[in-house]
């Protein structure tokens, strides 16, 4: 004969029947929380990576067609402005180049180790031409010189190239408002020459480097603003209408040229589920083209759709 249960404590039994229901279903619930978590982590990891492939298939076409692109766009840089869009496979590359050239290299004041016996050293900027580009952005002159030579002086004794011009902001007596005046005119390329500059793409704003190189603030504002319709078509041409006295003897005067060896690239790839950007500095000076430096963008600061 079954025991008999009294009437409380079977009401109590099913509350505990209930509770551990609830409780089995409560950690159910959370594991398939988490379950589908890692799978949408793993969906998502799936989709950035089909969209860095896809970038990495659009520098290749990029590396492949910069050199044809300099050619068209020799006295024309405009044409190397526009964004260019190629479709692969399901999804599409946005491709947008730009001049990295035109600013003065800041690892050209370090100072360089001798090449070889009897061969000198690279041509390299001195730290008047530096003083020169700070006044012309209305640095005092006696600051601006101070700041140049300070800058020179980090460079050489630490020997190391910097990897981006903001660096300069650590360098003692260096402001956030020098910065503000000059930065934009900066780069930190990946070597210590000085940066071979391509008159035919430098802005108004960028006026500034002509002064570096020895024109008055006032001769290279002119200069830009006469610069023919079609671009000049030697540097020669360009100092010659530039400079009553002929071409400047300094480092970066002698670099002047109508074309470009450094190039900026940014790269946008989109697929149907995401999305990836690229930053790129690609060195021209060998054919087929080479990566200098590279980083991933997040898709915010990556390239923009063209706008209507």
């Amino acid at each position: 004969m079954k025991p008999r249960i009294p009437p409380s404590e079977r009401g109590a039994a099913l509350l505990a029947v209930l509770a551990m229901v609830m409780l089995l279903a409560g950690f159910a619930s959370l594991g398939l929380s988490r379950l589908r978590a890692a799978t949408d982590r793993i969906t998502d990891s799936e989709a950035r990576s089909e969209a860095q492939i896809l970038a990495n298939s659009g520098t290749a076409a990029a590396l492949g067609m910069i050199h044809l692109l300099k050619a068209q766009s020799h006295r024309n840089p405009k044409l190397m402005q526009a964004p260019i869009r190629i479709p692969l496979g399901e999804g599409q590359v946005e491709l947008r180049f730009s001049d990295a050239g035109n600013c003065f290299n800041l690892n050209s004041l370090a100072r360089q180790q001798q090449l070889s016996a009897g061969t000198g050293t690279q041509a390299q900027s001195r730290a008047a031409d530096f003083a020169r580009l700070l006044a012309a952005t209305g640095i005092p002159q006696l600051e601006a010189s101070t700041i140049a030579q300070a800058t020179a002086s980090r460079l050489s004794q630490t020997g190391m190239l910097w990897a981006d011009a903001s660096e300069w902001v650590t360098v003692p007596g260096v402001t956030a408002q020098h910065w503000q005046m000059a930065g934009a005119l900066l780069c930190a390329l990946p070597n210590r020459e000085v940066s071979a500059m391509n008159v035919n793409s430098l802005r108004p704003e960028q006026a500034p480097l002509l002064a570096s190189m020895g024109l008055g603030a006032d001769e290279a504002r002119r200069a830009l603003a006469n610069r023919p319709e079609e671009g000049w078509t030697s540097a020669n041409q360009f100092w010659d209408q530039a400079s009553s006295s002929g071409t400047p003897d300094t480092a970066g005067a002698e670099m002047v040229g109508t074309s470009s060896r450094w190039i900026e690239l940014k790269l946008l790839a989109r697929t149907p589920r995401a999305a990836a950007g690229r930053e790129l500095l690609l060195d021209t000076m060998r054919q087929p083209a080479r990566v200098a430096t590279s980083r991933w963008l997040a898709v915010e600061e990556s390239v923009q759709e063209e706008r209507p």
